[in-house]
C-alpha cells in the first residue's frame, strides 16, 4: 500500500446573527447571519412578494436547512447530542434531499451511541450521493467506524480502505489503521502510519497519536515507543507524559512499571497542573503501594478539579476501606456507582466498588443488601473475563483525532471544560439569535401550504413556528384557520383561543373558535366563545347555528329553540338548522312538525346521514315500521361505520319481524362494537360488506 495523505483542516464555523426579531417578511437583511443563510432568506422574502410561492417556499426550506444543521453541529461540538439529534431531524424533515444533513446527522448518531441509525444514513448516503468523492469519503469513514464499534471489523475495514481511496486525509487513514490493529494485522497499521508520517511530518502531535491508537490494541508496546518519540520532540506536549504513565501500567505492575509511571504523571502535573486524571492516575498507585495519606491527597484534589467521575471516588473508597473508615467509603463507593452510567466503562470496574460496599454491609449486619452487591459485582466480574481488549486499566480515552493533529491537551480536563463552556455559550448565542428569522420562515411555509389548500402541512409548520417564536404576530390566527380549514377542529381551539384573549372584537375569529369547540363536543365552550358577540353584531348563520344547537346541548332547550325558529326563517337553505330544529321539536313532543323538519333537511341535503337516522327514528317511535327501516337503510349506506346507525336498523327489522336481517344488523354492529373496544376508533373501522 502506498497512498500520500492530503491535509485538509475541519475547522467549525459559527455564525451568529447581529440583528432584530422578524416578523412576516419585514425582517432585517443582515438577521440571518452568514451570506449564504441571508441569501436564502432575503430570495425566499422576495419571491413570495413577487406572488412565486413554490420558489419561496424552496428557499424558506434551504435557509431552515442550513440554519438548523449549523445549530446541530454546534451542539455536537459540546457533545450536548440531546440537543443536536433532534435538530437534524427537524432539518432532514424540511430539506430531505440535503446530503450535508444526512453525513451530519449519521455523525451525531454515531457519537450518542445509535449505531443503527448511524450505519442505516451512512449506507444510504453511499448509494444515492456516489458522485462527491471528498463526501462519499466521509460516508464510507462514518459507516467503517460504525462498523468498527458494532464489532463487524473486516465489513469496517473494506468501508475504511474505501474512504482513503477516495479521500486520503488524517482521519479516513488514521481510522484505516486503527481497524487493522483490531484485526490484528499489525503490518498494515505499520505501513499506513508511515505513509501517513511522510504525508504530516514527523511531528510530536502524529506520535501521540500513533500511540494512543497502538495503545487501545494488542501492541501496546508499540504505544511505550510512540509516547516517548512525541516526548522526546516536545517535552512539554500536554497529555503525552500521562498517556505514557497510562499504558506503562497497562502492561505491567511491577515495581519499575509504577515507578517510572509515577515519574511521568509528576511531569504531566508540571505541564498541566489542574488536571484531574493526573491526580487521579497518582491516587491510584498511592493506594497501590498502601501510602493511603498521599492517595486520599491526590483523590480530594482530582475531586476538587472536577468533573465528577466515578473513577476518583473508587480510590478514595478503597483507601477509606483500608483505613478502617467504614462510614466515609461506604458514601464514597455509592457515589462511584451512581456517577458510573455506563457500567462497562474501564472494564466494568465499577464491579470493586459493588464488592468493596458488599464487604461493608456484611459487617454492619445487611446480609441481604450485602449479597446484592456481591451478586451484581460477581456478574460484572465475569463480563470483565468475556472482554477481548483492555482500556488502559481504565486510564485512557481513545478517541480517535478528526485530522492532522495540532498541539493537543487531551488529557487537561480544565482546559476542554473551559473551551466546552465557550462554545456552548456562542451556541446558545445563535440559538437566540435565529429563533426570529426561523420562526418567520415556519410561518411564511404556513400560509404558502394554506394557500395551496395544503392545511395538514400548513398546521405543521406553524406548530414549528410556534415552538422557535410562540409571540409572533399573527402566529396563532394563522395557524387555527388552517386547522380549522383542514377539518382539525381539535388544533384550531388552542391558538385561536389565545388570539381571541388579545383580540377581543374579531367576530370573524370568535366565531372559528366556537364552531370548533362546537365540534368537538365542547358546548359550553361554544356559547363562552360567541357570548361577547351575541346581539352585538351579525353573526355567520353557521356561528348562530351552533350557539342555538349549543344551547340546546346544555338544556336550555327552549331559548336555542326559539333561536333555532329564527335562524330558519332568515336561513332557510341550511339543513343542519331544519335537522337541529326537527330533533328540538321531537324531543318537545311534537311529531308532526320535527317530521317535516327532518324531510326538509334530507330535501336540501339527501347525504346527511344523521337527518335519514333522526327521521327514521322518529318513524319507528311513531310505528311507521317500513318507512323508519327505507330511512335507517339510507343512514347505514352513508355511514356504514356507525355502530348506533346499525343497532337501530336491527331493531327496526326486528319489529318488521325481519329475524334474518336484524341477525346480520347485530351482528355487524358487534364488530364495530368490538373494534371501538380494542381501542380503534369506529371511524376508521371498515365496515363488513353487507
Amino acid at each position: 500500500m502506498s497512498i500520500r495523505f492530503k491535509r485538509r483542516g475541519t475547522y467549525f464555523v459559527f455564525t451568529l446573527i447581529s440583528a432584530a426579531a422578524l416578523c412576516g417578511q419585514t425582517g432585517n437583511n443582515n438577521a440571518t447571519g452568514s451570506q449564504s443563510l441571508s441569501q436564502h432568506y432575503n430570495d425566499a422574502q422576495a419571491l413570495q412578494q413577487a406572488g412565486k410561492l413554490n420558489e419561496a417556499a424552496e428557499q424558506y426550506r434551504a435557509f431552515l436547512a442550513d440554519a438548523l444543521g449549523e445549530l446541530a453541529m454546534g451542539y455536537g461540538l459540546v457533545r450536548d447530542y440531546a440537543q443536536a439529534t433532534p435538530l437534524f431531524d427537524e432539518a432532514l424533515t424540511v430539506k430531505p434531499d440535503s446530503p450535508s444533513l444526512v453525513l451530519d446527522d449519521a455523525r451525531t448518531a454515531l457519537a450518542v451511541g445509535d449505531l443503527t441509525h448511524a450505519k442505516t444514513l451512512a449506507t444510504e448516503f453511499i448509494q444515492k450521493y456516489p458522485r462527491d468523492r471528498e463526501k462519499l469519503a466521509q460516508a464510507h469513514q462514518l459507516l467503517g467506524r460504525t462498523l468498527l464499534k458494532l464489532n463487524r471489523n473486516q465489513e469496517a475495514r473494506k468501508a475504511l480502505e474505501a474512504a482513503v481511496a477516495l479521500d486520503p486525509t488524517f482521519p479516513n487513514g488514521y481510522d484505516l489503521a486503527v481497524a487493522c490493529l483490531d484485526l490484528g494485522d499489525e503490518k498494515c497499521a505499520l505501513q499506513i502510519f508511515s505513509e501517513m508520517e511522510k504525508s504530516f511530518g514527523d511531528t510530536p502531535e502524529i506520535h501521540m497519536a500513533f500511540g494512543r491508537a497502538y495503545a487501545d490494541s494488542d501492541f501496546q508496546p508499540r504505544a511505550i515507543t510512540e509516547f516517548k518519540r512525541a516526548i522526546e520532540e516536545n517535552p512539554r506536549l500536554p497529555g503525552a507524559h500521562y498517556l505514557l504513565a497510562a499504558v506503562l501500567l497497562a502492561t505491567g505492575g511491577d515495581q519499575s512499571h509504577l515507578e517510572d509511571a509515577e515519574t511521568e504523571l509528576k511531569k504531566e502535573l508540571v505541564i498541566s497542573p489542574r488536571d484531574s486524571m493526573t491526580y487521579i492516575a497518582l491516587g491510584k498507585i498511592a493506594t497501590t503501594r498502601k501510602n493511603y495519606p498521599e492517595a486520599e491527597t491526590y483523590l480530594k484534589k482530582a475531586i476538587l478539579l472536577g468533573p465528577p467521575g466515578p473513577d476518583a471516588y473508587l480510590y478514595l473508597g478503597q483507601t477509606y476501606f483500608e483505613t478502617n473508615r467504614p462510614v466515609e467509603a461506604e458514601k464514597a463507593l455509592r457515589q462511584c456507582i451512581d456517577l458510573s452510567t455506563d457500567i462497562s466503562r474501564n472494564r466494568y470496574q465499577v464491579q470493586k466498588a459493588h464488592f468493596l460496599l458488599g464487604r461493608i454491609l456484611m459487617q454492619k449486619g445487611q446480609q441481604d443488601a450485602a449479597h446484592a452487591e456481591m451478586n451484581i459485582a460477581r456478574e460484572l466480574a465475569d463480563k470483565t473475563l468475556a472482554q477481548d481488549k483492555s482500556k488502559l486499566a481504565g486510564l485512557l480515552d481513545t478517541s480517535s483525532p478528526q485530522d492532522v493533529p495540532a498541539p493537543v491537551a487531551e488529557a487537561s480536563t480544565t482546559a476542554v471544560t473551559t473551551a466546552d463552556s465557550e462554545t456552548l455559550h456562542r451556541v446558545e448565542l445563535m440559538r437566540e439569535q435565529i429563533r426570529f428569522p426561523v420562526a418567520d420562515s415556519y410561518n411564511n411555509l404556513g400560509v404558502i401550504a394554506a394557500t395551496n389548500n395544503d392545511y395538514s402541512y400548513a398546521v405543521t409548520y406553524f406548530k414549528h413556528a410556534a415552538i422557535w417564536n410562540p409571540s409572533l404576530e399573527g402566529l396563532d390566527y394563522n395557524w387555527g384557520r388552517a386547522a380549522f380549514a383542514g377539518s382539525q377542529f381539535a388544533d384550531a381551539i388552542m391558538p385561536l383561543s389565545r388570539y381571541v384573549k388579545s383580540h377581543l372584537d374579531d367576530t370573524g375569529a370568535r366565531s372559528v373558535l366556537a364552531i370548533s369547540q362546537f365540534m368537538t363536543g365542547n358546548y359550553h365552550g361554544c356559547i363562552e366563545a360567541l357570548e361577547p358577540a351575541i346581539g352585538k353584531t351579525d353573526l355567520a348563520p353557521q356561528a348562530e347555528y351552533v350557539y342555538a344547537e349549543s344551547m340546546i346541548r346544555t338544556g336550555q332547550i327552549a331559548s336555542g329553540a326559539a333561536r333555532l325558529r329564527a335562524l330558519e326563517k332568515l336561513h332557510p337553505e341550511i339543513p343542519d338548522v331544519h335537522r337541529a330544529l326537527g330533533e328540538t321539536l321531537g324531543r318537545q313532543g311534537d311529531k308532526q312538525r320535527a317530521l317535516e323538519e327532518l324531510r326538509t333537511a334530507i330535501q336540501l341535503s339527501p347525504a346527511d346521514a344523521d337527518s335519514h337516522y333522526d327521521l327514521g327514528n322518529m318513524e319507528l317511535e311513531s310505528g311507521d315500521t317500513a318507512a323508519a327501516i327505507s330511512e335507517l337503510e339510507a343512514a347505514t349506506r352513508l355511514m356504514a361505520n356507525s355502530e348506533k346507525f346499525h343497532q337501530k336498523l336491527a331493531d327496526a327489522y326486528t319489529t318488521a319481524h325481519r329475524p334474518a336481517d336484524a341477525r346480520k344488523e347485530m351482528e355487524t354492529c358487534n364488530l364495530l362494537r368490538a373494534r371501538v373496544q380494542s381501542g380503534t376508533s369506529s371511524h376508521q373501522a371498515a365496515a363488513p360488506e353487507q
